[in-house]
């Protein structure tokens, strides 16, 4: 086991097939198969994706997995040389947990919080409130399970079917007296409706009785609705600006989070909620003091929604707030006064952008930020927000 005071706050899993056939309820599976399904054949490398009851887009074009192509030590020029019409393997600690244990231990990593992938990126979109509740409880069994190897190195973020208030709040609920730590809400708009709308409300009180810690964990979706979220429609534009590839996967993250936050200045979410746990996740941290500063701009002039600070960023930094950063954003550690103590290293694994925490670690030194700061920054600063001692 690795002892380096490091915690992976932003990694991820890629869902099995034992989550539909294994954890499913029975009476269930067919109406939750056809509502959503994701299957990777091993052999080919091909995905099959359905969604309410159609073929979705998958969330690769090329027959490389880049959701789960990352092993430890693999350097970007390596994943580069990939051949895209060759099938790859994928890394088994995506869903395995001793195999993920072992990656852990290979690159210094104490303790990880996992992330979901096609559930982020599916999921959202089912239409049945009722078969969604029942994916959802699906997912959160299997990633409880993937966790028990070693549940003081491993924590998840559980999904909620917030496709109905009630059926989330339950499954919240259900899932903190199973020890969660976390949740992982994507910011995406559902049938015209936001998380942080009214309608929402009994969820964001439950979230504040429980303690648990609330991420915004966005997702490209490229494969989704364009009414969703930022990533559709970049995609579909993409062509037309002679990029050759997918570029929602850059941008949506940023957009969709930064949505978040403005959204939640504009409507009081972090002053009505002092106490709650905001965190955001698979963004990177350089965004966040730009939508704080451009909120505070803005509602000097439409202040008139609500009764809300229009200092949102002393709001941000004076309550339980987290923003996940990757090992080469120098802005964090040239502005170590600043993410000192909200922002935690996440490392990506096992996607094709992943890096290992020595990298964040020497970007942190090449900046010369203070050995306290720098360790509150790679671990010390996740350990508290979770309340993970």
């Amino acid at each position: 086991m690795a002892t380096n005071g490091v915690f992976d706050c932003d990694s991820y899993v890629l869902e099995p097939d034992a989550i539909w056939d294994t954890y499913l309820d029975s009476a269930y599976k067919v109406a939750a198969r056809s509502a959503f399904y994701h299957h990777i054949d091993p052999d080919t490398g091909l995905t099959t994706v359905i969604v309410n009851g159609k073929a979705a887009q998958p969330m690769n074009k090329s027959r490389i997995i880049r959701q789960a192509i990352w092993k430890p030590g693999m350097t970007p020029d390596q994943i580069g040389e990939l051949n895209p019409r060759e099938n790859h393997p994928i890394n088994p600690g995506a869903s395995d947990s001793t195999a993920r244990l072992k990656d852990m231990d290979t690159m210094g990593v104490d303790r990880a919080l996992l992330f979901p992938t096609v559930f982020a990126e599916y999921f959202p979109t089912v239409e049945n409130p009722d078969v969604a509740a029942v994916l959802a409880r699906a997912y959160n069994d299997w990633i409880h399970d993937f966790c028990a190897v070693d549940r003081k190195r491993l924590f998840a973020a559980a999904v909620l079917p917030i496709q109905d208030v009630g059926l989330a709040v339950a499954e919240a609920k259900r899932v903190a007296d199973k020890g969660f730590k976390a949740i992982a809400i994507r910011p995406a708009f559902l049938d015209g409706r936001f998380v942080t709308m009214p309608l929402f409300t009994p969820l964001w009180k439950t979230f504040d009785d429980l303690g648990l810690a609330i991420f915004l964990a966005p997702s490209p979706g490229s494969g989704n609705p364009e009414r969703t979220s930022t990533g559709a429609f970049v995609d579909r534009i993409a062509p037309g600006m002679v990029i050759g590839h997918n570029i929602a996967e850059a941008v949506a993250p940023v957009m969709d989070n930064a949505t978040a936050l403005t959204a939640m200045a504009f409507f009081g979410h972090m002053e009505e909620y002092p106490n709650l746990k905001i965190g955001f996740a698979s963004s990177g941290a350089s965004w966040l003091t730009l939508a704080l500063e451009k909120s505070e701009t803005y509602l000097a002039f439409l202040s008139n929604i609500r009764d809300v600070s229009l200092e949102p960023e002393h709001v941000f930094f004076d309550r339980p707030s987290l923003v996940t950063f990757d090992g080469w954003e120098s802005g964090v550690a040239r502005l170590h006064d600043v993410y000192g103590k909200v922002a935690a290293w996440g490392s990506h694994y096992p996607r094709h952008d992943a890096s290992m925490p020595q990298e964040a670690k020497d970007t942190l030194d090449q900046y010369s930020v203070p050995g306290d700061v720098a360790k509150a920054l790679m671990g010390g600063n996740a350990e508290r927000f979770l309340g993970v001692s």
